[in-house]
């Protein structure tokens, strides 16, 4: 197992298990305290700074060869899989209320910060995910 592969392992566990944290988090807090108050649950989304910790934990080993052109490939395709998909939500993100609530319809200024966070942990998951279904695939390891 290699270190890009070890890397997305750890990634798609850190982001699913903080979007389901904060997602049981939102619904008990609304449910006991109302939908003004349940935007605090979303503080479980900063177990996601764990990711920042990754180039300590996997280290790359001194004298080994830790990417060829194979790796490359893989990340690569694995990038550009990430992109279209935070493309994707973001694309949604903007569009949706534009057809719910009609070109006349105003949306609030907070929800900027959460379509930018959904972008970018979209990405990271379907960056993490591809390159694990890749070297799921014989791509590596």
């Amino acid at each position: 197992m290699n270190r890009a592969y070890k890397i997305a392992r750890f990634t798609v566990i850190v982001i699913l298990a903080s979007c389901v944290l904060s997602g049981t988090a939102c619904l008990i807090i609304y449910l006991k305290l109302g939908l003004a108050k349940a935007g605090a649950g979303l503080a479980f989304l900063g177990i996601c700074g764990l990711l920042g910790l990754t180039p300590f934990m996997y280290r790359k080993d001194r004298g080994k060869v830790w990417c060829d052109e194979r790796d490359i490939e893989i990340n690569r395709r694995a990038a550009l899989i990430g992109f279209c998909t935070a493309y994707l939500v973001m694309g949604l993100a903007c569009m949706l209320p534009f057809f719910i609530l009609g070109p006349r319809g105003t949306a609030s200024v907070q929800w900027l910060p959460m379509i930018f966070m959904g972008g970018g942990l979209s990405h990271y998951l379907a960056h993490s995910v591809a390159i694990l279904v890749q070297y799921g695939k014989g791509g590596g390891q």
